[in-house]
């Protein structure tokens, strides 16, 4: 692997941006940028330099660090240049650092060469990116904790079970039948029985996760003029939205993201449903129907007993302009989004309704692709209890066994395929 250099802060104007560099010519490459390099660097012992180009010019000052692999984030020689963030710094920066040699790094390539080096399984990485696009703190603290082994510990626990189950009934397949352990049966589906359980914990939970670390879907929806652009505003507690009295004033998704009680949510202001003729209008209707399908939690601005072409089960039905009267059958809640009436007690169903609870997370995974993992190991494990009750042969036991190994490596094992990778570590942000 060669030298890679990026940006690991936001791209754009700001008091301090962080150029790294990773691989065994980093500290050479950067030496050449620095006015007065030293001739031997020490160990994570940040020190000022003035940058400057290839004429012999200083065109700033940074803070620069240079750290020894295998001691590193990557576990490779690292470089991290902390510069003015001016873009035309940061641009300059990273062009001569490409002229002497680096190239710019792909989304993810620092966590990916960790991986790779052996500073963390596929787990650890992944929770890396579920850590940095965390939408709440409380979904930063469990991406932490998978980041620092919790994850890790959990798979090992099951993997550890199982491979004591194959023991068990490969012992059983090499000795004569008369020889054979009477409790087998029994003692191999409670553990199994017992990782299913932990499995099947996880895989419920991962609808919670994803709530903290990608935030809930919320879609304000209903009939022209019911007073979804004003709630959407009142949530908001912002003038977002254009609200007017003329019919079809919405005809585009409106989307902006709210806290409730350490819960983001992403509320969408939707085009009124009804029959137009409007082609702009009509295209609005379409985009409000998708978003209702799609959507975790539908607040329907109208009566339960409307007539919903949807799939989505998640719908409270609101009633607005309580202050003006009315009856509140067929409804969930009444509501005043112009006076703030019952506001409150809409965000409690809302909460209620997006999220379980929170308190009992033990086993946690943050990604599709280890939830697809999960999925699969549950399955074999189930049929390998199937086989043991109906007495299909300990050979299919122990090959569905093996399966369920398998599908748990996919989730932490340090041979994963490139695709895999690529998958995983395209979803990164430059620098990380």
């Amino acid at each position: 692997m060669g030298t890679v250099v990026a940006c690991s802060t936001p791209f754009g104007s700001s008091g301090i941006a962080v150029v790294r560099l990773t691989g065994n010519e980093s500290h050479k490459i950067t030496s050449l940028l620095l006015k007065s390099p030293s001739k031997k660097n020490k160990h994570n012992l940040p020190s000022l330099f003035a940058l400057i180009d290839t004429d012999g010019s200083v065109f700033d000052e940074a803070v620069v660090n240079f750290l020894f692999g295998p001691n590193t984030y990557t576990g490779e020689d690292l470089v991290e240049i902390n510069l003015h963030g001016n873009p035309v710094i940061i641009e300059k920066t990273i062009a001569l650092c490409c002229s002497y040699g680096a190239t710019t790094a792909p989304g993810g390539e620092f966590t990916k060469r960790a991986y790779l080096n052996g500073k963390m399984d596929m787990s650890q990485a992944e929770s890396v990116a579920s850590l940095i696009s965390s939408k709440s703190i409380l979904g930063a603290k469990l991406s932490y904790k998978n980041l620092r082994g919790s994850l890790l510990e959990n798979i090992l626990s099951i993997k550890g079970a199982i491979i004591s189950v194959i023991g068990q009934v490969e012992f059983n397949l090499d000795i004569s039948e008369e020889d054979l352990q009477p409790n087998l049966v029994g003692d191999a589906i409670k553990d199994i029985d017992s990782s299913v359980m932990a499995l099947s914990s996880a895989i419920d939970g991962f609808d919670t996760v994803n709530v903290l670390t990608a935030g809930a879907t919320v879609v304000l929806a209903g009939p022209t003029n019911a007073g979804k652009s004003t709630l959407f505003n009142t949530l908001l507690k912002q003038d977002r939205a254009i609200v007017s009295e003329v019919a079809g004033t919405t005809r585009d998704v409106l989307e902006n993201t709210i806290n409730i009680e350490g819960v983001p949510c992403v509320l969408k202001d939707t085009a009124g449903i009804r029959k137009t003729k409007d082609i702009i209008e009509k295209i609005g209707v379409e985009k409000s129907n998708q978003e209702i399908l799609t959507a975790d939690l539908v607040l329907y601005l109208g009566p339960s007993d409307t007539d919903l072409s949807s799939e989505n089960n998640n719908i409270i039905y609101v009633r607005n302009k309580k202050d003006l009267g009315g009856s509140g059958k067929n409804y969930d809640i009444s509501i005043s989004a112009l006076t703030g009436e019952n506001i409150s007690s809409l965000k409690t169903l809302i909460l209620k309704r997006v999220s379980s609870d929170f308190s009992d997370l033990g086993f946690i995974i943050t990604s599709q692709r280890q939830l697809s993992s999960l999925i699969s190991t549950r399955k074999h494990l189930v049929e390998s209890k199937n086989c043991l009750l109906e007495g299909s042969g300990l050979e299919l036991v122990v090959e569905d066994l093996n399966s369920a190994l398998s599908c748990l490596d996919e989730i932490t094992n340090k041979t994963t395929k490139d695709d895999v990778l690529n998958a995983v570590f395209s979803s990164f942000c430059v620098g990380k």
